[in-house]
């Protein structure tokens, strides 16, 4: 009995050593998948300590950037076509307020719409998958070849080497209309609905931590002045000329974890303003910030809302100087919008108020920031402080085309140089306000203006510049300038773009791109790796 006694002890204290070490190796279990939950929510934020936004390029059918699984989001709006009429001349289109043909008159008439032009042999080849709903008749042309068909879908083969994708409505029934058409890529038919964004795209904007959507929202020229005008996420094509839904931004700044950078329209009533800034709260995750600006460039007079707050600020009295005048008004009006927003949000909290002004005149600044004290309603002083932009003026291309791709880029050296000096005293005015200095837009500005833009020489000289391995130091030396100058976040102009005479404002030139290619775009993700969030 005593043995068995002792052997029951002996036994009871090996099951809680046991017990002890089973506790133990949980609880250190639990400690590791804390551990490794927290590394895959870092790995998973990757823009979290990143200095930089991106100025995302518009959606449009002759975009080089695939932003939507489903191309049609970037087609282009209906066109009315009939046998023997020129393009575009077959008679009006009945439309749905969504851009939706309704019916086609009886001579013939059919609608075409470009889904993706000039895109240059790099299209994603394969077989895409064309969804409808409603009943009629639909055609593609210009090589698309149709693999198989049924009421409602279609499959389509597409060579990577065609420069043209069209897609057109040659039947459609008035009682149930061809509508809600997707053209979907390869791969993602069952996934495009959830997620709308093309998983490359997202891969190559992860790291920027503000996506400023001024050319998304079509800001420049806009004519939105009532919220009924904003697009939808019903409407035929993201890339009409009043750009893409709020909801498609705001789920892309989720997505990404991304601050939102919205740029009111000029036209835009305190209601829209109010409606916009509720489905924002509504709908972006609340542990983002979002940028708010007052259109773009209201002192940049070649821009229809500058043009616009120089007529509002006469009108006011503002000033007797009509540049004033434009100037104060444009801070007048920020202002006002910065409170409607606050009214919203419950507080200043969550948004980051902007006043832009140009990065070369400081005097703007003064202006913008002073006038009713308006710095005491914003956080922050916005600049562009481009460089090259000298290069391209009309009165020297006779000097600039002679000069090498080399001799360029030491010119451009010495912008950056001059340039800095600027910012620092840009940085200096908005210290002394409170503000932080941060930019709208930056990078190069290679590009002739004033009539200069049609001289081919200096439209290749400067693409060859822009493609030049070098162009990668001189961002860093320029990125580098602008924080040791005093500048904080920076908003790069911009995402993907093909090149002409118009710029080559594009860090990347198209969709696919090898990063090797891309002497810009490395140097921007280099310095942000290099240089997290320093202020």
């Amino acid at each position: 009995m005593a043995y068995r006694n002792i052997r029951f002890r002996t036994e009871m204290q090996r099951m809680r050593k046991l017990g002890f070490l089973a506790l133990l190796i949980v609880f250190l279990a639990l400690l590791m998948s804390v551990g490794i939950a927290a590394a895959g929510e870092k790995a998973g934020k990757p823009n979290e300590n990143s200095a930089f936004g991106i100025n995302l390029g518009g959606v449009t059918y002759w975009s080089t950037e695939i932003v939507f699984v489903d191309l049609f989001k970037h087609s282009q709006t209906w066109k009315s076509q009939a046998p023997g009429k020129k393009y575009a001349q077959g008679g009006e289109l009945a439309l749905s307020k969504d851009g939706w043909v309704e019916t086609l008159a009886d001579n013939g008439q059919f609608a075409d719409s470009i889904i993706l032009s000039s895109i240059n042999g790099r299209y994603p080849g394969g077989v895409y998958t064309c969804l409808y709903d409603g009943q009629g008749e639909l055609k593609f042309a210009y090589g698309t070849s149709v693999v198989d068909e049924k009421p409602g879908r279609i499959r389509v083969q597409v060579k990577p080497e065609q420069n043209l994708l069209t897609l057109g409505i040659t039947k459609t029934d008035p009682k149930d209309p061809v509508r809600n058409i997707r053209f979907v890529l390869p791969g993602f038919e069952d996934t495009y609905s959830k997620q709308p964004f093309h998983p490359d795209f997202l891969k190559r904007w992860e790291k920027f931590k503000v996506l400023r959507f001024m050319d998304f929202q079509k800001t420049n020229n806009s004519s939105q002045t009532n919220f009924s005008d904003r697009p939808t996420p019903a409407m035929q094509t993201q890339g009409d000329r009043n750009g893409v839904a709020l909801e498609y931004m705001i789920q892309l700044a989720n997505t990404l974890d991304a601050d939102p950078w919205f740029c009111m329209p000029h036209l835009a009533t305190d209601d829209y303003i109010r409606e916009f800034a509720k489905i924002v709260k509504q709908q972006l995750k609340p542990n983002l910030k979002v940028y708010v600006e007052y259109s773009n460039e209201c002192w940049n007079s070649m821009f229809g809302q500058a043009r616009y707050c120089k007529d509002k600020g006469k009108e006011l009295g503002l000033s007797d100087n009509d540049y004033q005048a434009q100037l104060r008004y444009y801070s007048k009006r920020s202002v006002q919008i910065f409170k409607l927003w606050e009214q919203v949000f419950g507080g200043t909290k969550r948004l980051v108020r902007v006043l832009a002004a140009q990065s070369a005149n400081p005097w703007t600044s003064e202006q913008v920031m002073d006038f009713e004290a308006a710095y005491k309603n914003a956080d922050v002083l916005g600049i562009a402080p481009y460089f090259g932009h000298a290069l391209g003026n009309p009165k020297t291309q006779g000097e600039t085309v002679k000069m090498s791709v080399e001799e360029v880029l030491d010119a451009c050296k010495g912008y950056i140089e001059m340039n800095n000096k600027t910012i620092a005293k840009q940085a200096e005015l908005a210290k002394e306000r409170g503000l932080r200095l941060i930019a709208y837009e930056g990078g190069q500005h290679l590009v002739g203006h004033g009539g200069a833009e049609n001289s081919k020489a200096m439209e290749q000289l400067f693409h060859a510049a822009n493609r030049h391995p070098r162009m990668k130091q001189l961002y860093l030396e320029y990125l580098a300038g602008w924080k040791e100058n005093g500048g904080t976040m920076m908003a790069i102009f911009s995402s993907t773009g093909r090149y002409s005479k118009w710029g080559s404002w594009g860090i990347m030139e198209y969709h696919g791109q090898p990063t090797a290619e891309a002497p810009k775009y490395q140097a921007v993700i280099e310095f942000l790796e290099k240089k997290p969030t320093w202020w």
